[in-house]
C-alpha cells in the first residue's frame, strides 16, 4: 500500500494474456536469387571479390572479322604466286643432234619444235644457251616461224621467217632454231636450250626440245689442192 492509493497489481492472473502492441519492424528481406550466369562468374572467381574473367574473342567483333579477312588475303595471294610460278613444262626429248659444218658458213640446227597438239600460246622473253666448245663459236638463237629446222644451211627453204625470239609470241608450228658461225675448226656440245616465257599469268624458264647437239665445224677444202 501507498499513501493517497492503492498500487495496481502487476501479478498475472491465471487464464489472462496480456495484450500486446503489434510490432512496427519490417520483416527481413530475402536476397534476390542470382542468375546462372552470376553464378557461373562467381564459381569461376572465387568468392566474386577477384578480378573479372578475361572477355572471350568473338568471330563477330570487328578485330576476328579484319583477322579472318587478313588470313583469307594472305591464304590467296600465297595460292597465286605459287600458281604464277609453276606452269606446265615444255616438251623435251632425249634426242642428240648431230650438226656438221663448214668453217665460214652459218649453219642453223633446230632445237625444240611447237609440233601439233602444242596448243599452247608463250610470251617468250628469251632463250637461254650453254655450250663447250673446243675453239670460239658464235650461237645466235632464233624463232622459226611456221616451220622446223634439222640441220640446214638454208633455213629460209623451211621457215616463214626468221626473227629474234625476245619478245614474240611462240604458238602451234614455230620451232626455236640455233644459227652456229665458226672462223676456224672447232667441236662443241650444245646443252638443251631453256626458254624463258610467260603464259596468261605464268611465268618460268624451262627445258625445252633436244637434250644435245654435238656441233662440228671443219675447215673449208683448199680448192687449189688436187683431189685424188
Amino acid at each position: 500500500m501507498t499513501d493517497g492509493g492503492i498500487a495496481p497489481d502487476t501479478t498475472r492472473q491465471p487464464g489472462r494474456r496480456r495484450a500486446e502492441k503489434p510490432s512496427r519492424k519490417r520483416p527481413a528481406e530475402r536476397p534476390a536469387p542470382r542468375s546462372r550466369r552470376t553464378r557461373e562468374t562467381v564459381a569461376r572467381t572465387g568468392n566474386g571479390l577477384d578480378e573479372p574473367p578475361l572477355p572471350r574473342i568473338s568471330l563477330q567483333s570487328r578485330t576476328g572479322r579484319l583477322l579472318i579477312a587478313a588470313a583469307g588475303v594472305l591464304l590467296l595471294l600465297g595460292w597465286f604466286v605459287w600458281y604464277a610460278m609453276t606452269p606446265e613444262d615444255l616438251p623435251t626429248t632425249g634426242k642428240t643432234v648431230s650438226a656438221p659444218g663448214v668453217v665460214g658458213t652459218p649453219l642453223y640446227v633446230g632445237m625444240f619444235s611447237a609440233s601439233e597438239g602444242f596448243d599452247r600460246t608463250l610470251r617468250v622473253s628469251g632463250v637461254k644457251v650453254h655450250a663447250t666448245t673446243s675453239a670460239d663459236l658464235e650461237i645466235t638463237p632464233l624463232l622459226c616461224r611456221r616451220g622446223t629446222v634439222g640441220v640446214t644451211t638454208r633455213p629460209e627453204q623451211f621457215c616463214s621467217e626468221l626473227v629474234n625470239p625476245e619478245g614474240q609470241r611462240l604458238v602451234t608450228g614455230d620451232s626455236v632454231v640455233l644459227r652456229l658461225e665458226a672462223d676456224a675448226p672447232v667441236v662443241a656440245v650444245v646443252d638443251q636450250v631453256r626458254i624463258a616465257f610467260r603464259e596468261d599469268v605464268r611465268w618460268d624458264t624451262k627445258p625445252a626440245g633436244a637434250e644435245q647437239a654435238i656441233v662440228t665445224f671443219s675447215a673449208r677444202p683448199d680448192p687449189t689442192q688436187p683431189t685424188e
